[in-house]
Formats: structure tokens, C-alpha cells, sequence
């Protein structure tokens, strides 16, 4: 009659999240950047390219791209924001060898290719290659354990949604 004590059921919904680079899984911790090695931006992961093509992680929108194309981040369906941010401080070389595949509005799938970074070109004017992924926003979603034997386009987390 009255449901007044009942609880409301909890759902639970999971975003697989894929390396967004080929090369060596690592832990956002061995970044050598405070800002992502203490997790100021969001927590997840990080790789270590062994190429320049970078892919979607994550299905969504492409909610922002700096002028500089360094880094993309894409909101899923589900809400969730990742941030792929190719290399460190390669902000400060102002999109010069980058190559975006796609721009801010654009929905992207999960493996779609959207940026292209000419290592040779770049390696030897930023302090390291290493490549966080992030997930902005996790609040009070949880983050998996991380696959550390993932390739490109393998699932490296998952982010469980309550709600």
C-alpha cells in the first residue's frame, strides 16, 4: 500500500574505458607531473606511446579541444568526462605537430582515431611522451583495477556508475 520504508533500488551502470595509445599501461602515480601524478585533475591511468596515433577511449561528444590539439575530452552518454592529454607540457608547442581528426561538437566511438602527434617531431621539446587518461569527474563513481597488459583499444578500466 505504502512504500514509504522501502528502499529505492540503486543502478548501477559501467563505461569500459579503452587505452587511448599504443604502448605500456602505467599507473597515473608514475606520471612525472605532480598536476597528474597526485590526481589534481581526475584519476585513471597513463601510457607510454609507442606511436602517435591516438583513438577514443570512451564513446561521447568531444567536449573540449585546446587550441594547441595536445589533449581531448570526451563526455560519455553516461556523463562520464575523460581526458586524454597527449605528453607533458607539450601545451607549450602550440599545436606544432599535432594533427586533430576531429573538433569540439563531434560524437566519436570508442576506438575512432582523433589525433595524430609526429613524435619525431615533438620527443626531443617536451620532458616525456607519457599520456594520462583521466576521468574528471568521478565524484562518487569507482574506478577499476587497471589492466596492465591492455593494447590500444583495450578495456583498461571500468568506471561503475551509482545512481
Amino acid at each position: 500500500m505504502f512504500n514509504f520504508f522501502k528502499k529505492k533500488k540503486t543502478e548501477e551502470k559501467k563505461v569500459s574505458i579503452a587505452s587511448p595509445v599504443n604502448g605500456k599501461v602505467v599507473k597515473l602515480e608514475e606520471v612525472p607531473d605532480p598536476v597528474f601524478a597526485e590526481k589534481m585533475v581526475g584519476d585513471g591511468f597513463a601510457v607510454i606511446p609507442s606511436d602517435g596515433e591516438v583513438f577514443a577511449p570512451v564513446s561521447g561528444e568531444v567536449t573540449l579541444q585546446p587550441d594547441g590539439y595536445h589533449a581531448i575530452g570526451i563526455k560519455t552518454d553516461e556523463g562520464i568526462e575523460v581526458l586524454v592529454h597527449f605528453g607533458l607540457e607539450t601545451v607549450e608547442l602550440k599545436g606544432d605537430g599535432f594533427t586533430p581528426h576531429v573538433k569540439v561538437g563531434d560524437r566519436v566511438n570508442k576506438g575512432d582515431k582523433v589525433l595524430s602527434v609526429d613524435i619525431e617531431k615533438i620527443k626531443d621539446k617536451v620532458p616525456s611522451l607519457i599520456t594520462p587518461c583521466i576521468v574528471a569527474n568521478l565524484e562518487a563513481n569507482t574506478l577499476s583495477e587497471i589492466n596492465f597488459d591492455a593494447n590500444c583499444g583495450d578495456e583498461v578500466q571500468t568506471v561503475t556508475i551509482v545512481e
